[in-house]
């Protein structure tokens, strides 16, 4: 059954977030900053994976990098956009160097540069959750 879009406040620390990224010490440290902030939290290390992961888990959010070797964040983010029952969940894009059109683009809630300061990237996520 897909997770709500619409997550009271109260339970905003009950969200499920899925991070995607090639870098296993990046995976692992956001997953880490993450779960001490009381959310729990899945990851995928490449695009096959977070497609997977996104059908399994129905995460409240997705933080996405952009740039992955073999299947760009960007193409990744399209891919579960066109999946039904994924197209609601919001993805916010994590990149050293998003291209200018990303702000714009309807794919992502926010883009946030990495490294990104860990105040920042739990605002995005909780002005996420609340929209």
């Amino acid at each position: 059954m897909p997770r709500s879009r619409h997550i009271r406040a109260e339970d905003e620390l009950n969200a499920v977030i899925l991070v995607v990224d090639d870098n296993p010490s990046v995976r692992a440290s956001t997953s880490r900053l993450l779960r001490a902030h009381g959310y729990t939290v899945c990851s995928a290390a490449n695009a096959t994976l977070a497609v997977q992961r996104a059908n399994e888990v129905r995460p409240d959010v997705i933080l996405m990098d952009l740039h992955m070797a073999n299947h760009s964040g960007i193409d990744t983010a399209r891919d579960i956009k066109q999946i039904a029952e994924l197209s609601n969940i919001p993805i916010i894009a994590i990149s050293a160097t998003p291209p200018d059109w990303v702000y714009l683009s309807a794919l992502f809630e926010a883009v946030l540069h990495k490294p990104c300061p860990s105040t920042e990237l739990i605002a995005a996520i909780v002005a996420t959750i609340r929209r």
